[in-house]
Formats: C-alpha cells, sequence, structure tokens
C-alpha cells in the first residue's frame, strides 16, 4: 500500500488558509449551498472527511464548503494536487457527487476552447427564453418529452448545426408566441414555464397534422383551461381541443 495524498488540518490563522475560488471554468457560488453547509457544519462538521481538493492555491473542488467554513471560522481539510492539472476534471469530479446543476456545465464549457461557441449560444437562449435547462436540452436532442439523459451536455458534447439552430429557433419562437396567445384567462407565468406545458405544446407541434396558427387563433378566441392542469396528458388534450374548434 503507498500513500499518494495527504489531507492538512489548515487553521483560520495559517496562512495557506487564503485559498482563490471561482478559477479556472469552477462554478459560480451558490449562496443557498453555503448556507445550508453552514447550518449543516454547526450541528456536525463533516470537513475531516470531505478534505477541499487544492491546485496551485486554487480549490478545484470544494468551494462551497470552503466559504461556509470561512465565514464559520472553522479550520478547513485540505488536499494538495500536485500533478499537471486538466480542469476538464472539475466537471466529471462535480458531476459523480451530484453537486453541478446543468446551468454550471453550461458555464464552464462555456469557458473552453472547442464548445465555447456552442454552449455559449446555448446560455443565450436560456437567457431570452422562459424554458428550464431540461427542457431545452430535450429541444436540442429533436424531442418533446424530457428523458434527463443528459450525459453528453455535462461533458461538453453538446451538438449545434445549422438544422439543429432552425429547429430550435422554431420551437423557442412558438413558444414564447404562446406567452400572449391566450386570453380567457390569459396563460400564467407558473403554467408557461410548467414542464408538462412546455413538452405537451412541444408533442402537438411534431404532429405533422397538427396546426399551430390555427391553435393560437382559437386559443385566443375560447376558454381554456390550462392553469388549472397540472398532467402533462390532460396539457395535450386541452390543446387538441382548442385546435380542433371550427
Amino acid at each position: 500500500m503507498k500513500v499518494t495524498n495527504k489531507i492538512y488540518k489548515i487553521l483560520p490563522t495559517d496562512k495557506a488558509y487564503s485559498l482563490e475560488i471561482g478559477v479556472g471554468g469552477n462554478r459560480q457560488i451558490d449562496r443557498t449551498m453555503v448556507e445550508k453547509l453552514k447550518t449543516s457544519m454547526t450541528e456536525v462538521n463533516v470537513l475531516p472527511l470531505a478534505p477541499i481538493i487544492v491546485h496551485k492555491n486554487v480549490i478545484i473542488d470544494g468551494q462551497h464548503r470552503y466559504i461556509a467554513a470561512k465565514e464559520l471560522g472553522l479550520p478547513i481539510y485540505v488536499m494538495f494536487h500536485t500533478e499537471k492539472m486538466d480542469y476538464r476534471m472539475l466537471g466529471k469530479l462535480n458531476s459523480n457527487q451530484c453537486n453541478w446543476r446543468l446551468r454550471d456545465f453550461a458555464e464552464y464549457w462555456a469557458t473552453k476552447n472547442g464548445t465555447k461557441k456552442t454552449y455559449r449560444k446555448y446560455l443565450e437562449y436560456i437567457k431570452d427564453n422562459q424554458i428550464t435547462h431540461g427542457m431545452l436540452i430535450t429541444i436540442y436532442q429533436g424531442r418533446s418529452v424530457r428523458e434527463g439523459n443528459n450525459k453528453a451536455f455535462k461533458d461538453g458534447k453538446l451538438v449545434f448545426s445549422p438544422h439543429i439552430q432552425n429547429h430550435v429557433e422554431d420551437r423557442l419562437y412558438k413558444l414564447r408566441k404562446l406567452n400572449v396567445a391566450a386570453a380567457n384567462p390569459a396563460l400564467e407565468k407558473r403554467t408557461l414555464v410548467k414542464q408538462q406545458f412546455q413538452s405537451a405544446i412541444l408533442v402537438a407541434l411534431d404532429k405533422p397534422n397538427f396546426k399551430f396558427h390555427k391553435f393560437c387563433k382559437n386559443l385566443y378566441h375560447t376558454t381554456n383551461t390550462f392553469n388549472k392542469l397540472a398532467k402533462r396528458v390532460d396539457m395535450e388534450e386541452e390543446i387538441y381541443r382548442i385546435e380542433t374548434i371550427k
């Protein structure tokens, strides 16, 4: 058995306590997560069992634990990574620990050569539309129902081509059009951003005989129950009912 890394306990008064965060593609700080960690640490301090990984004074894993410990004035436990650093390890490391959100992966790959153009465009779509990351990835993949398979996206392998761009922008345009399409009653924001509603619309759009413009026209002139519905199948039925009104 060979020792490859050691864990060091560093006190707040030690010079080595000052570390850099948010560098090299690491994700943005989530204050909600920091506060949850602080609450947890005041009850049971698990830092000795979850060391912060550092490379050349830069945190590559554990930045939220570090900030929480620092704000509480607690010692930190650090493992120094001394070998050559491949920052792609950040995404893999956090993905395996289930810490990164889809936004974190998008922002990470938006800083890297070879993927930055694709992921920056993706983030533009997120910023300009009322859509979740999961649903936008679903549209990129040419599907209408979210299946939760985001591995390629997390690995920096989001595919983007002129054909995909046309498809994505067509679907996003039609979803935006629904913001003002209904009057009796108007669609509430919580309905418009609901995954079940967006998925139901996408399912309808995938059907060759579905007439979106007719649906929008009828939606404006008739009553709808979308704000009261929760299941995708019920929303699909309401979509087809409205579309087929003479």
